[in-house]
């Protein structure tokens, strides 16, 4: 998809400086995880693209994000610094979503705009639904992005949750990270359509595909989103 927007070059260097980091990052808490310092890890690798340049596209601190345990691109690209998030992970104080009382990246951040309360699949969709509701009657210019992956696609939460959205027109997109995952159940055994976008046509709303690894594409199709 096209939409020939003109991207500053300082955009594109600040893009490509918080891929470099989000993966540094990431290897990091691998390498911590590998010698029992950190518990858990659920690695963003892969998804550095789609989830800093649908940031990018944001505004910061105002519209917000919903987002599940494999965006640690998103909460750096909001402004969390790679010392809070580590935190997180080696349960250590001063970690700003929870407290490091929680699985790591999750809590909430109000100045960000950040708010990740469950790591069960698909719970966090209605969630953020449920923002669009809010942030509709109140009659706010805000946008709600749900950020979740084909999994989540496949649970009842997030029909739900897109069936309601798409009723009552809410401010918000479902941003489907689909990296063929789904823990452990390909694609091809969750749906019987090609692609998570084919399903945006059965609620009455439009659904694109994009290459997520292709930061500009992401970029511009958020914008117009």
């Amino acid at each position: 998809m096209k939409t020939n927007l003109k991207i500053q070059d300082e955009l594109l260097l600040e893009m490509y400086k918080e891929m470099v980091l989000c993966r540094t990052l990431d290897e990091r808490i691998w390498m911590l995880n590998r010698q029992g310092k950190a518990t858990v890890m659920a690695s963003s690798q892969g998804h550095e693209a789609g989830q800093i340049g649908s940031v990018a596209a944001l505004r910061k601190g105002y519209d917000q994000c919903y987002i599940y345990y494999r965006d640690l691109a998103v909460l750096l690209t909001l402004g969390l610094t790679p010392a809070e998030l580590i935190k997180g992970f080696v349960a250590k104080e001063g970690e700003p979503l929870s407290g490091a009382r929680q699985f790591p990246t999750h809590g909430a951040h109000p100045e960000y705009g950040v708010i990740n309360l469950s790591n069960v699949i698909a719970t966090h969709i209605p969630q953020a639904v449920g923002a669009a509701l809010t942030a509709k009657m109140k009659k706010e210019d805000r946008v709600i992005v749900a950020y979740f992956g084909d999994g989540a696609s496949s649970a009842g939460d997030c029909h739900e949750a897109m069936n309601f959205a798409a009723i009552h027109k809410l401010p918000i997109i479902f941003f489907c990270e689909n990296n063929g995952y789904a823990i452990s159940v390909p694609l091809s055994k969750q749906m019987a359509v090609d692609n998570v976008a084919a399903r945006a046509e059965g609620y009455g709303m439009p659904g694109i595909e994009i290459d997520g690894c292709d930061i500009v594409a992401v970029y511009e199709t958020t914008v117009e989103a």
